[in-house]
């Protein structure tokens, strides 16, 4: 929670990954920033190192976060992210994103949102993607220990992708309208264990056979003062992925996570 008091808080994930798979499609987690009660500037940042030595030599670091403040009923942030992969043969600075967004906290329980996003990944064949949308989110269900909250809005996609890495029939510059379906449970025991489900559906309105998804399960526990465990499990899923690019994703999670006030 980032208390009124707080200016900034810095976390460090230190992640162990099994597998370390790449995401089969690009749809950006951005609710995970969000959930947390704020009052005036805030900033959080999420860190992850892993390292490889011997054989095969690979450095995988990446960083990601939000930087907004929240002034009566209008909140503006700025959602940021990058990963650097290196390897005996190569370096490159892949998955990077910038999302721009408002929302109108129409009350406790329902707030708008608009965004404009621009993200790359070479991993993922894209060369460029940008997103503009806007929709709605309330909570449905509050109680002290939990909440389920559903949003759903529409926004029009722009993607290029890498023409050298996609099939002869791929066409290397791709737009649609997608709606932008959500649904975020939360629950905490008394004692801190926390619960939390982020569940994103983003069909094509003019092709429902075209949808993308991800399911991000995650589980953590404290340990101690600012000390936390996590396990997390995420499921992406692509009816239509370029190239050579799987349907189906999963990646599991799990390591240590130190707060800073």
């Amino acid at each position: 929670m980032v208390r009124p008091s707080c200016v900034a808080r810095g976390v460090l994930a230190l992640l162990v990954l099994l597998p370390a798979a790449a995401p089969a499609q690009t749809i950006l987690n951005t609710e995970r920033f969000q959930l947390d009660e704020v009052d005036g500037h805030h900033l959080s940042a999420d860190f992850s190192l892993s390292f490889q030595g011997g054989n095969a030599r690979v450095l995988d670091a990446s960083v990601s976060g939000m930087a907004g403040t929240l002034s009566g009923s209008n909140w503006l942030r700025a959602i940021f992210g990058g990963r650097y992969l290196s390897t005996r043969e190569s370096s490159v600075l892949d998955a990077e994103f910038l999302q721009l967004r408002y929302s109108r906290v129409l009350s406790p329980a329902t707030r708008t949102f608009h965004f404009l996003q621009v993200q790359r990944n070479r991993t993922l064949l894209l060369r460029g993607r940008w997103l503009a949308g806007s929709g709605m989110r309330t909570d449905v269900v509050r109680s002290r220990r939990g909440t389920l909250a559903l949003g759903t809005g529409v926004m029009g996609e722009r993607e290029a992708l890498d023409p050298d890495r996609l099939g002869e029939d791929e066409e290397a510059r791709t737009g649609a309208v997608r709606l932008a379906n959500l649904a975020v449970f939360s629950w905490e025991a008394d004692r801190g264990p926390r619960i939390l489900n982020i569940l994103y559906v983003q069909p094509d309105v003019s092709a429902f056979g075209d949808i993308r998804i991800l399911n991000d399960l995650a589980f953590t526990a404290p340990l101690a003062d600012r000390i936390s465990s996590s396990l997390s499990l995420e499921w992406r899923h692509d009816t239509r992925p370029p190239g050579t690019l799987g349907r189906d994703d999963v990646r599991l999670a799990a390591g240590l996570r130190l707060a800073f006030p």
